[in-house]
């Protein structure tokens, strides 16, 4: 029986760069496991995993994507924007009081996110 996403992996050329990205990104420390040296992150309940690219996985938007619950949608697609991640796809009205996007960040991969509907309109 599912319990719910545990682990996102993102596929990237330098782990160490994308590690140090996404926390600048979320705010939240770096944890290693050092044999082998592998990065992550602790999101809630979550762990954001970085695996070095290879030609099985390779960085990019084609696949599946994570979308991250945040509390102020315009807010957070300024500082992801301010930290080099580019606007992939929309932003969306829901209408249902909330926006949704993608982002690429300077890996070339996709991350989701959806939060309320931002108060001065501008993101429509």
């Amino acid at each position: 029986m599912f319990r719910g996403v545990t682990e996102v992996m993102y596929f990237v050329s330098d782990r160490r760069a994308a590690a140090d990205w996404y926390s600048r990104l979320l705010n939240l420390p770096i944890s290693c496991l050092e044999e082998p040296e592998h990065f992550f992150l602790r999101v809630g309940e979550q762990d954001i995993w970085f695996h070095q690219a290879d030609s099985k996985s390779p960085s990019g938007t084609g696949g599946q994507v994570a979308y991250w619950q945040v509390d102020d949608f315009a807010a957070v697609l300024t500082h992801a924007q301010q930290l080099g991640a580019v606007l992939h796809r929309g932003p969306l009205d829901r209408n249902d009081g909330y926006f949704m996007c993608q982002m690429k960040d300077p890996f070339g991969n996709a991350f989701g996110l959806i939060g309320p509907e931002p108060q001065d309109q501008g993101a429509k």
